[in-house]
């Protein structure tokens, strides 16, 4: 197994680019990178030969809801318990900073979802909620 470290930081815009890129997910314009990323709360990267293999970050309000968004591992590294080391950082943050009830959502990737769940998350639709929902926004005017 390669060692690697983990970073409690943001990527730079040319690490999260690399890192979408390579799990073939859609890139924003660089202005958009630019603001997403200023305007994210957390980020935890994992570095190995000093290359930014993996990110995470999270959005939300510091209090009621956070969202985790932009769980990537290079598929190069992937299976090494990169992403379980990125995400128990994530927890421990939001642990830190979340109020009681708060929301904590993701969508996980088709055939991702019981990773999550050892973090405590936990399948929609179910006998209390609906579906989870989400749409890629386009600009109509």
């Amino acid at each position: 197994m390669n060692s690697y470290k983990l970073a409690e930081r943001k990527p730079t815009v040319d690490e999260f680019v690399k890192l979408r890129n390579s799990v073939s997910w859609g890139i924003p314009t660089k202005e958009a990178v630019v603001k997403g990323l200023d305007n994210s709360l957390y980020g935890v990267v994992a570095i190995a030969n000093d290359e930014v293999i993996g990110m995470i970050r999270v959005v939300g309000d510091w209090s009621t809801c956070f969202y985790i968004q932009d769980v990537i591992v290079d598929p190069r590294h992937q299976g090494k318990g990169i992403g379980k080391g990125m995400m128990k950082k994530v927890m421990e943050f939001i642990s830190g900073n979340a109020c009681e009830g708060a929301i904590v959502g993701l969508m996980a990737a088709r055939g991702k979802e019981e990773f999550y769940e050892k973090f405590g998350f936990w399948k929609r639709p179910n006998e209390n909620f609906g579906h989870g929902m989400m749409q890629f926004w386009e600009n109509k005017l």
